[in-house]
């Protein structure tokens, strides 16, 4: 079952990787003039990401609140698949630039309805002693679903639009069988009198959320600009960069990947949290700052798979602990609430990026007026920062304490 969720997850995330990077790019590229398009393709990919920041949690709330013989998830699950392929095949036939804001804001929100309810029906079927484990599944399979497309695309770039509906007809399969999965339907909905004793609970929620968005714009930070940073620092050659940066992503890509199943199944088996925290935290942290010196494609390589391996761990038992201190019958809410933390980052650090690297005399190694060194420095500052949340944590990483918490309830 578990293994089931994180593929719905895997296909869910693969189905917005090639129209993302490649499909509305090269659509608007056909439509616009070369001095309107970089406008043109930032407004829709702003809309799509606030698409993406209201409908992960509206879905997660309304699976919440859903009842019928389906269950309370699979039917958003389904629907968002069905709407999901749709879009893809519309912008597909877009050929104007408010059908393409169309269709991109159908399909992060279609795909995002998959992604919130998939993460709730986790959290309602796996046990407590398994959570850190399946949750690093879960983590490993998303950041899994974006090669295949990546790939198809490399391999077929005059066939973007076949590529696309590649991954959103696995989804439309994946889910299907995925509609074999239990979904509580009888599951009580929160009511307004429990919401004193929720108090507890809340404040431990928020200091999971505050961490990862924390993280998340660290880990964000932490890549930013990295072609150009190679291009300043090793090459000064785009295309001689390129593929050191691709190297770099598919070092911490790997890196995340094995973290997350990995890191996720020791803290399952030891049933401690706290201690992957501190390491993601701190391994980041490092990952940054050796990427804050980098000036060879090794070390930023090795830095790449630091920084990988530690995040990965974390997002595997932060998924793990937020599930932990969940409200009874709230999981698509809180769940869909803690996806924010992934969307702010996307758009909010790349306009703090540029101004981090305007401070100071230019980078020390390179000489340009871009400073590298101050922009993952902050990052790795920022990775630490992190860990001033632990205090609040500390009860709800002990596995007692969290389970008569949600027993209280």
């Amino acid at each position: 079952m578990v293994y089931l969720l994180a593929a719905v997850n895997l296909v869910a995330l693969g189905s917005l990787t090639t129209p993302v990077l490649a499909g509305i790019p090269l659509k608007i590229d056909d439509l616009m003039p070369a001095d309107q398009r970089a406008t043109a393709l930032a407004t829709v990919l702003t809309l799509g990401g606030l698409a993406a920041l209201i409908s992960n949690p509206l879905f997660g709330a309304l699976s919440d609140r859903t009842r019928g013989r389906f269950g309370r998830r699979r039917p958003w699950m389904l629907g968002g698949a069905v709407a999901g392929l749709i879009g893809v095949a519309a912008l597909s036939a877009s050929d104007s630039l408010p059908a393409i804001m169309v269709s991109c804001v159908c399909i992060q929100t279609a795909f995002n309805a998959i992604l919130a309810t998939a993460a709730a029906l986790l959290a309602d079927t796996v046990a407590e002693s398994r959570r850190a484990a399946a949750s690093g599944v879960f983590t490993a399979a998303a950041f899994v679903g974006v090669l295949p497309p990546l790939v198809l695309t490399a391999l077929l770039p005059r066939h973007v639009d076949l590529v696309s509906l590649v991954m959103p007809v696995a989804a439309l399969a994946v889910v299907g069988v995925a509609m074999t999965v239990p979904d509580r339907a009888s599951s009580a909905l929160p009511t307004a009198g429990r919401g004193r004793r929720q108090t507890p609970v809340s404040r431990a929620f928020a200091a999971v959320w505050l961490q990862r968005l924390a993280m998340q714009s660290a880990l964000s930070l932490a890549t930013a600009f990295t072609l150009y940073m190679i291009i300043d620092r090793m090459t000064s050659d785009p295309v001689a960069a390129t593929p050191i940066a691709m190297i770099a992503a598919v070092a911490g890509g790997a890196g995340i990947v094995i973290g997350a199943a990995f890191g996720g199944a020791l803290a399952s088996r030891l049933h401690r949290y706290m201690p992957f925290l501190v390491c993601g935290a701190v391994g980041l942290s490092i990952g940054a700052s050796l990427r804050a010196v980098a000036d060879v494609p090794i070390a930023l390589w090795v830095a790449s798979a630091v920084g990988g391996l530690a995040v990965g761990a974390y997002l595997a038992v932060n998924l793990a602990l937020a599930m932990r201190v969940l409200p009874e019958g709230r999981a698509g809410t809180y769940l869909g609430v803690l996806s924010i933390t992934e969307t702010i980052p996307q758009v909010l650090v790349p306009l703090v990026a540029a101004g981090l690297m305007r401070l100071g005399q230019g980078d020390p190694f390179s000489g340009a007026s871009d400073n590298y060194l101050v922009l993952y420095a902050s990052a790795a500052v920022l990775a630490l920062l992190s860990l001033a949340t632990l205090p609040a944590l500390r009860a709800a990483s002990r596995p007692h304490r969290a389970i008569d918490a949600r027993s209280a309830l």
